[in-house]
């Protein structure tokens, strides 16, 4: 359908059915969701997600003269009220523009079709159907499926459940904003432990060795995106743009830092750009999970350069410019398809200048995260390396054992041990773990 709706105005041949093909998709869209009872409000609410887009490319094209002037162009005077002038109205400009929106809003329509008149598992089924790598699947099954049961199916309850999410997304913000960087840190860890925990609950016998280890990681990262993707400050205003990423591209660094895997920010952004396809939170339907791709691949080409470099921020505020650049080409990707005129790629170019504010100063969080969750990380391999089976003490005849003395018995019973002492009983406690559900 995106195929179509770009195609048909851009050859020749098809071009004259153009006013007959688009406006006829979208309708036919419409009625799909109509159909679906989808009430006529939210298939509205759906169309006018990129109202702001659309009243620049009608301005542009209505009051600046044709790009090349030919006999075929219409202008209209319009004299303004009250003053007294006459503005130009470019006609021909006016109906390129119209029908530049009816292709946006056939593309946002056929991808409400997809997410709303499914099961919710149709797409990842599809994904599976096209052998994608294992480490994406297999990362994107658990996400959802930990998602799902946290935030459940009904209406009410998630929009409660919803409302609590953000809030704890703000007081993070709150937290991060002052500093205190290690707060952040400590929610990316019980993600990523949550994701560990379910892991060994669910073994998969085609998810072992390095392979389990990559997709608990990434399960855990996406964990916390999809929590930062609940933030919402000042929706849908060009200038506010690109303030999460602030967060993002640090959980970005860290998934290509802790996977063993050659791809694997590419493949949290992957993931993340599905769910939030899913949740219908993407402006541009099915092609903002290319948004959340680009940067995967950028950071996953570039941080191996930049871990060779001396430990600063530099390096890594070096790369969130150029995966801040990479985030915002599906605006440009779009305008472009759209054949629009020179002036239209202002509105993605304004769009670019916080996402390169942000990113550039997400590489001061991104040493901070990597250096308290990536070796904290490596430490607990190294010690799960050496330490020796759990079978090897039942393996000793009973002579050579241990036997416990009284101080043992002491502090075994006590559970005073100031370092110990609280994870013994929560190990005894599993269910009063608290990582029962994704940390915000």
């Amino acid at each position: 359908m995106t195929m179509i709706a770009f195609a048909v105005p851009a050859l020749s041949l098809t071009e004259p059915a153009r006013w007959l093909v688009i406006p006829g998709l979208a309708g036919i869209q419409a009625i799909i969701l109509l159909a679906c009872r989808v009430g006529l409000r939210d298939v509205t609410r759906m169309a006018l997600r990129l109202k702001w887009l659309f009243v620049f490319l009608i301005g542009m094209y209505a009051l600046l003269p044709p790009e090349s002037p030919s006999a075929n162009d219409v202008l209209m005077e319009w004299p303004v009220p009250w003053v007294g002038w006459s503005l130009t109205i470019n006609v021909s400009g006016l109906e390129k523009a119209a029908l530049m929106c009816l292709q946006i809003v056939t593309v946002l329509l056929a991808s409400a079709v997809v997410r709303l008149t499914g099961t919710g598992r149709d797409l990842v089924d599809g994904l599976h159907a096209f052998r994608l790598p294992p480490l994406f699947v297999h990362a994107l099954d658990r996400t959802l499926a930990l998602l799902e049961g946290t935030h459940g199916t009904g209406r009410g309850g998630s929009r409660a459940r919803g409302r609590t999410s953000r809030f704890g997304v703000f007081v993070l913000l709150r937290q991060v904003l002052r500093g205190d960087i290690g707060a952040f840190a400590d929610v990316i860890r019980q993600n990523i432990a949550l994701a560990e925990s379910r892991a060994a609950a669910d073994a998969d016998p085609r998810v072992r060795g390095h392979l389990a280890h990559d997709v608990a990681v990434i399960t855990g990262i996406a964990l916390c995106m999809a929590s930062l993707k609940m933030l919402k400050v000042l929706p849908g205003l060009p200038f506010a743009s690109g303030h999460k990423t602030f967060l993002l591209f640090p959980l970005y660094v860290l998934a290509a830092r802790l996977t063993r895997s050659r791809w694997g920010a590419t493949a949290a952004g992957s993931i993340m750009g599905v769910i939030g396809f899913l949740q219908g939170d993407g402006r541009f339907g099915v092609l903002e999970i290319f948004k959340h791709v680009a940067p995967g691949l950028v950071i996953d080409v570039g941080e191996p350069l930049v871990r060779r470099w001396p430990p600063w921020a530099l390096g890594y505020c070096v790369l969130g410019f150029f995966a801040a650049i990479a985030r915002t080409a599906t605006e440009f990707v779009i305008v472009l398809l759209l054949g629009a005129r020179a002036e239209i790629y202002l509105f993605p170019a304004v769009k670019l200048v916080p996402n390169l504010i942000a990113g550039v100063l997400s590489g001061f969080v991104s040493v901070i995260v990597l250096r308290v969750v990536a070796e904290s990380s490596s430490r607990s391999s190294s010690e799960a390396a050496v330490q020796p089976p759990s079978n090897e003490l039942g393996q000793r005849p009973a002579s050579e054992q241990h036997q416990p003395e009284k101080g043992d018995a002491a502090s075994a019973g006590s559970g005073t041990s100031p370092r110990h002492g609280r994870g013994i009983r929560r190990m005894q406690n599993p269910e009063r773990s608290g990582v029962d559900r994704p940390k915000t």
